[in-house]
């Protein structure tokens, strides 16, 4: 019983560990450390132009929520993405169009930007 105990904990270590990380919500901390650690990671802003224009993360590729469906063409599925927006609804939108289309490779900055200016992070713009 211990034996399977320990087995089962050093898989789901091993799990953690990987560099592949579970893709989904992550913090606006957690999105600051992908964009530090994943270079070819891409960071898709999801509001309006006027909102992107006014302030956005570095690098940042702006295809407003509305325009995402028409615009998956865009999009690597081969690549890794931070989607975001401003407070997250939209951005969980975008997501969940993005996976439909077979884009699984998804981390959703679940706070969005209002949380990443809060918490002192660089923006563009």
């Amino acid at each position: 019983m211990v034996v399977a105990a320990v087995l089962v904990a050093s898989a789901a270590y091993v799990l953690m560990a990987r560099d592949d990380a579970p893709y989904g919500d992550v913090s606006v901390e957690q999105g600051w450390s992908l964009i530090q650690d994943r270079p070819n990671l891409v960071i898709l802003d999801v509001r309006t132009a006027a909102e992107y224009e006014e302030g956005h993360i570095p690098g940042a590729v702006n295809i407003p929520v509305q325009e995402i469906e028409e615009r998956l063409g865009e999009l690597d599925p081969s690549s890794e993405y931070l989607v975001y927006c401003r407070t997250g609804n939209r951005s969980s939108v975008a997501v969940q169009v993005m996976k439909a289309a077979g884009l699984d490779r998804v981390y959703h900055m679940s706070e969005g930007i209002t949380a990443w200016v809060s918490a002192g992070y660089p923006v563009a713009g």
